[in-house]
């Protein structure tokens, strides 16, 4: 009889390559509290080996130095204002579809986060923004494989786990497809933000997100309603994002999060970037853009005169303040205090028991004061 899993629970990504590649419809994600794990139905099960031989976690894909690093940023005004950083994700983005190409990103939508296919200005408007929490992939890479088999031009944009998921599951089929990943700082469960929102809200919302025009601010809709707005360090799920208290058990492990990356181009912000040094002044924020192959450098060299790319050395993205291009988050005892709360009390309660918690309303009380006091 097959196990009901195909890479263990303490290491699944849930990066869905193995129920995208079963034939035979054997593999469904289902819900656990450290988020969702693909699992075997057992009457539908074969034991062909599909699953296994596509899954990065049993099969880690080789990964790449950068070649060259580059601080960008796109002088477009809608990247500049909507985009979380310098706007390389959507410069590129527009590139591709521009080419009649097809971008795959994640959006926010219908309560969840999940992994779509865009191919105009209004599908590449619904990518904007960074969502932190899990993102289903959503059938993405039987898409992928469909499109590449037809001679279409993709772009796949999404955290380095599933980067290297989609480059396992199409087992080196990749002519026409450019791949990004994200300098991720993990993927908490999608239940966490929705028993929060739930509460936080109490009322409909269907979207949300924490990167953008409201920057580093936790907001959900209801269409384009907005019903709840709060600053990173006053709400409960992204102060205990920040804190990395929320994760998967499998990020405070992550192979990923290391200089070898999975994309032909890396994207992140610049963190620690000495913007004096430049030699043209950005409008906005800045991108970390680390070009892996002669793909990607290719793909940098055909962007418009409007994307600004000023090559750097990588030692300075690789300092201090970009802990997750060098390791994973680490996992503290406010983890630990965290998840033994979480089970007697809920989310919200259990992250107002964490330190985290106590030192973020320290420091709003700080500026609330300063505030006050310079008036």
């Amino acid at each position: 009889m097959p196990s009901n899993f195909v890479c263990g629970t303490s290491l699944c990504t849930a990066c869905g390559a193995c129920a995208d590649s079963c034939p035979f419809d054997a593999l469904v994600m289902r819900e656990t509290a450290d988020g969702p794990i693909p699992m075997v139905i057992a009457d539908r099960c074969k034991s062909c080996g599909r699953c296994h031989s596509v899954c990065p976690t049993l099969n880690l894909i080789n990964l790449r130095k950068p070649l060259k690093t580059y601080a960008a940023w796109s002088c477009n005004q809608d990247d500049i204002e909507r985009s979380s950083s310098g706007g390389m994700a959507s410069a590129l983005s527009r590139m591709i579809i521009e080419q009649g190409g097809v971008v795959f990103g994640s959006t926010s939508c219908e309560g969840e986060a999940r992994c779509i296919a865009v191919m105009d200005d209004a599908g590449l408007e619904r990518l904007r923004g960074s969502k932190y929490v899990y993102s289903s992939p959503n059938g993405s890479f039987k898409k992928v494989r469909e499109l590449l088999a037809k001679r279409q031009t993709v772009l796949f944009v999404s955290t380095p786990c599933q980067v290297a998921a989609l480059r396992s599951f199409l087992g080196g089929k990749e002519e026409g497809l450019l791949c990004a990943d994200l300098i991720c700082h993990g993927t908490p469960s999608m239940s966490f933000l929705k028993e929060h929102l739930d509460s936080a809200v109490q009322k409909t919302w269907d979207s949300f997100s924490f990167r953008g025009f409201r920057d580093f601010r936790l907001c959900a809709y209801e269409g384009a309603r907005l019903v709840y707005d709060k600053p990173c360090f006053e709400d409960e799920y992204f102060s205990a994002f920040e804190a990395g208290i929320i994760h998967r058990n499998v990020c405070y492990e992550c192979p990923y999060a290391r200089n070898e990356r999975s994309g032909d181009l890396t994207l992140g912000d610049f963190w620690g970037l000495d913007k004096e040094s430049l030699h043209s002044t950005p409008p906005g924020k800045v991108s970390l853009v680390l070009a892996n192959t002669r793909k990607g450098i290719n793909a940098l060299e055909t962007l418009p005169a409007s994307v600004v790319l000023e090559e750097r050395e990588f030692c300075e993205a690789d300092n201090e303040k970009q802990t997750n291009l060098h390791s994973p988050s680490p996992q503290t005892k406010d983890r630990f205090r965290f998840i033994a709360a979480y089970e007697k009390s809920g989310f919200n309660a259990a992250v107002r028991k964490t330190f985290a918690w106590r030192r973020f309303r320290l420091r709003v009380v700080k500026h609330k004061l300063i505030s006050i006091f310079r008036k």
